[in-house]
């Protein structure tokens, strides 16, 4: 499986996680840090392999600014299956899944650029 293919494997994986935790949880209190989630998401078996740090440090900046909450961010960082997310943090991932975390998989790509004007190649 190539680089590419591998980070958007993971980041996909990272916002099923919250979708898929099964039951309640928590944390210790206090908002998890972009460090702690950034690192969390690199070291995660369920991110299905490798995940580039460059990639991992925006997304875990999308999650910890988004409305997410605390205890949702501490179940990230703790890798915990057991925890349920509420309806809000639902919504929360969903929205960084279709916004920000868009944004750090293209710019985490290295992609060709494209031409101005595609006629004139």
């Amino acid at each position: 499986m190539t680089l590419t293919k591998r980070t958007l494997s993971a980041v996909a994986a990272s916002s099923a996680l919250l979708l898929t935790l099964s039951a309640c949880g928590g944390g210790d209190g206090g908002r998890p840090s972009v460090d702690d989630i950034s690192e969390s998401l690199q070291d995660s078996e369920m991110m299905g392999g490798e995940v580039d740090a460059k990639v991992a440090d925006c997304v875990a900046e999308a999650f910890h600014d988004s409305d997410l909450s605390d205890e949702a961010l501490q179940a990230i960082v703790d890798q915990d299956e057991d925890y349920e997310p509420s309806e809000d943090d639902e919504k929360a991932i969903e929205s960084v899944q279709s916004g920000e975390m868009t944004d750090c998989i293209t710019e985490g790509m290295d992609l060709p650029e494209m031409p101005e004007d595609p006629e004139a190649s």
